[in-house]
């Protein structure tokens, strides 16, 4: 008996961009496994902090970001920018950059100690990345990115 493989169609991009979710990422879960078999407990995606962080550690008074290197335009080598449509992309971009800013600010003005973990730093470093997380929650430094 032969097997039927299903044909693949390629995704425009419209389905592509609705198939990424800005919460559960693979970066993030894995940030949070590591932590929570570090001992650390977390509250996710806190609608009433700015910018809704991914991970808020209440105990030290912490917010992580897992930022991924596309959106918010890192400029590692896992940045690039579409050439289809580059006005709307420039300007999404550059949005993302600014709000990123306006939302820490708002966050250090709280009170609260900022944590950026980036795509990259995820996937190539894993275990030097999570300790430097630890180390900064831990500590009494205002920021990081990692």
């Amino acid at each position: 008996m032969k097997r039927r493989h299903k044909k693949r169609i390629p995704m425009n991009r419209s389905q592509m961009m609705q198939a990424v979710h800005s919460e559960d990422t693979k970066p993030e879960m894995l940030v949070r496994q590591a932590l929570f078999k570090a001992g650390f407990r977390y509250k996710l995606h806190r609608r009433d902090l700015p910018g809704s962080p991914d991970l808020f550690v209440l105990k030290y008074n912490v917010v992580v970001f897992v930022n991924g290197c596309f959106w918010h335009q890192h400029g590692c080598k896992f940045t690039s920018k579409p050439k289809s449509n580059p006005d709307f992309w420039n300007d999404k971009f550059t949005n993302n950059v600014v709000r990123d800013i306006k939302t820490n600010w708002k966050l250090s003005l709280q009170g609260y100690r900022v944590a950026t973990i980036w795509e990259c730093s995820i996937k190539n470093d894993f275990d030097r990345t999570i300790e430097r997380l630890k180390a900064f929650i831990t500590s009494d430094e205002e920021s990081i990115e990692i």
